[in-house]
């Protein structure tokens, strides 16, 4: 939406242009760079839902040909579940399509095509071309049956010059160019706008949703900021708890390597001093029996010799320590 007027790329807008066949088509073929069947119908703003108690999805055209279907969409708001949305579109048309009694061999073959004002997977692509492969041999047919294509507008200036660079320029900016088929959107365009009453209630809506959306971003944004808060707090208390569960470990295994070194020098201290202290005694005793005995000239050489000592201890019965 520019100066109060409806753009290409705005859903209101390009629902309305995809409802004439002629254009559709031509867009359709852009895209795929390939010609299609004659349009049979076209269905826009269209609801479908499985079943009443599923969650349903709103489709901007549903194109039918002969033998094929094709959802085409005008995406302007960034999601970041663009892939699993496209995956729940395909089940829906698929659901839609394949009446009771039919073999999955009826299911049509099935292409959707996303047109988005963002890079749907900040891949920095212009074209993004979705199928499913066996990973083991890319290969092997699957024959599935469908094929995704989601387009990144703001990137047309990636592409080579050629007319899906001249759509996707012309999504983005507005400008119609020398191409003729830019030229037929921009003038449906401009005749659309001057429905006065037709484009005040598009754009009430437009705005319904823009605000719905800005609503949904702070809410989100809300919430993001809220899961901080407690993702902190959390990761908080759990770093405290899981510190002080540390440092206990750590103090008691510090405390138990200090305590055995301490205890270990302590008992060698002690235990020297008390082996001294009984070796003194010992000797004393010795020298005592053999003043006793008046064997001065043993007690003089026992003094000196350590050897000698012992084999009189021995012979007086003195313990010895070991």
């Amino acid at each position: 939406m520019k100066d109060g007027m409806l753009e290409f790329s705005d859903w209101p807008m390009f629902d309305l242009l995809m409802t004439d066949k002629e254009l559709c088509r031509e867009v359709i073929e852009i895209i795929l760079d390939e010609s299609i069947a004659d349009i049979e119908y076209i269905v826009t703003e269209d609801d479908v839902r499985p079943t009443l108690t599923n969650h349903g999805v709103r489709l901007d055209a549903f194109v039918k040909t002969k033998n094929e279907i094709y959802d085409i969409e005008m995406q302007t708001t960034k999601r970041e579940d663009l892939g699993r949305r496209m995956r729940y579109y395909q089940g829906a048309l698929d659901t839609l399509t394949l009446r009771k009694g039919e073999g999955y061999e009826e299911l049509p073959p099935c292409i959707i095509i996303f047109i988005c004002m963002h890079d749907p997977f900040d891949e920095g692509l212009p074209v993004y071309t979705l199928d499913v492969n066996c990973l083991e041999k890319p290969s092997a047919r699957i024959g599935h049956g469908f094929l995704w294509k989601a387009l990144s507008a703001p990137a047309w200036d990636k592409l080579p010059e050629g007319r899906l660079q001249n759509l996707l320029h012309y999504v983005w900016t507005g400008e119609a160019g020398e191409d003729p088929l830019m030229g037929q959107l921009a003038v449906a365009v401009k005749k659309a706008n001057k429905n006065e009453n037709w484009r005040k209630e598009k754009m009430a809506l437009l705005t319904f949703e823009e605000d719905m959306e800005i609503q949904r971003r702070i809410a989100e944004k809300k919430g993001q900021e809220r899961g901080q808060i407690i993702g902190l707090q959390m990761g908080l208390e759990q770093g405290l708890a899981e510190g002080l569960e540390q440092g206990l470990a750590e103090g008691r295994e510090q405390g138990l390597a200090e305590g055995l070194e301490q205890g270990l020098a302590e008992g060698r201290e002690q235990g020297l001093a008390e082996g001294r202290a009984e070796a003194a005694s010992e000797v004393a005793s010795l020298m005592a029996l053999l003043l006793g005995a008046e064997r001065l000239d043993d007690a003089r050489r026992a003094a000196v010799d350590e050897s000698y000592r012992d084999e009189l201890m021995r012979e007086f019965g003195i313990s010895q320590a070991e």
